[in-house]
């Protein structure tokens, strides 16, 4: 039996519908999961085969042989094609994984679709809609991750990463105030150390200018490994912070709103969010706490919910 699990573009993504991907494997399927970064993370998931979802260029002659295709849909051109082509019967069993569900700008809803619950993480929908398409009694969380035995757990116990980017500017918190944050845990002892992307290290190198340790991660089985042996993980809504949760590191989110973090927030482990208090007007009008959210979170504040996890 072969299936396939059709990833949105980013990185945490990824990791959350493996979810799906690590039901269909206990339940005998050979599984294909398209995601473009993911396969950077091929060791990590051993029985699974990982593709760039940018290899789908060729989408009925690919996807036709899967029994199962499990797609999380984007609302891009990839997903309203692979969806057009099951309502002209030329794929098998498709289930849509909707994140949220409009009619009037979706498809009708089959029999397999799943619409989430915004109120509980995307782990735990995943998890449910999965059992829910496969008929499991069995509810689980694991996406099939295991770490290569090269890496110790907590091996730096006084290593903090901070992760300050994230996909885009609104959902970033200030980058000066991630320093601030940086040197106060220093003062009290910890060891810090800021991790971004390769294409955004150029940048970070002229912004914290020596004063923190950036090393350079040439791929996600890097920055994995890293993550594992650290301590503790500080940053924005990512894919970063997702990864950090599927390994049992402890997380502090820095979010703009606690209802739209309630769907997002890492779902394997301790997670902390930070949002701006409810007492700032976000009224029609005026969307203070919802548009200048970062000016109403301080890095003692950050530091205080640290020192309390």
């Amino acid at each position: 039996m072969q299936a396939a699990v059709i990833c949105s573009q980013g990185m945490g993504d990824g990791l959350l519908m493996m979810i799906a991907s690590q039901c269909l494997f206990s339940k005998g399927y050979t599984v294909t999961t398209y995601q473009d970064t993911l396969p950077e993370l091929n060791t990590w998931f051993p029985g699974h085969h990982l593709k760039k979802r940018s290899s789908l260029n060729e989408l009925e002659k690919q996807l036709s042989t899967y029994e199962i295709i499990v797609l999380q849909n984007d609302n891009s051109s990839l997903s309203n094609a692979i969806i057009d082509l099951y309502k002209l019967g030329r794929l098998n069993n498709l289930s849509v994984f909707y994140s949220s569900y409009e009619k009037s700008k979706h498809a009708p809803l089959t029999l397999l679709d799943q619409v989430f619950d915004r109120s509980r993480s995307m782990v735990d929908n995943i998890a449910e809609a999965i059992a829910s398409v496969l008929q499991c009694k069995e509810v689980s969380k694991n996406n099939g991750l295991v770490v290569p035995s090269n890496f110790k757990k907590n091996r730096y116990p006084k290593r903090v990463l901070i992760h300050p980017t994230s996909t885009t500017p609104l959902r970033t918190w200030n980058a000066q105030k991630f320093t601030k944050v940086a040197q106060s845990l220093i003062q009290k002892g910890y060891e810090v150390t800021f991790c971004v992307s390769p294409s955004e290290h150029p940048e970070w190198v002229l912004l914290i200018k020596d004063r923190f340790s950036l090393p350079l991660f040439p791929s996600l089985n890097e920055l994995a490994g890293f993550i594992y042996e650290s301590h503790f993980l500080i940053g924005n809504e990512s894919g970063t912070v997702h990864l950090a949760s599927n390994l049992e590191i402890p997380t502090l989110i820095v979010a703009s709103c606690q209802k739209q973090i309630a769907l997002w927030r890492p779902g394997w482990f301790a997670t902390k969010v930070i949002t701006p208090y409810r007492f700032i007007p976000n009224f029609k009008g005026l969307r203070l706490r919802q548009q200048k959210w970062q000016a109403f979170i301080s890095p003692k504040r950050v530091v205080r919910a640290f020192t309390n996890l």
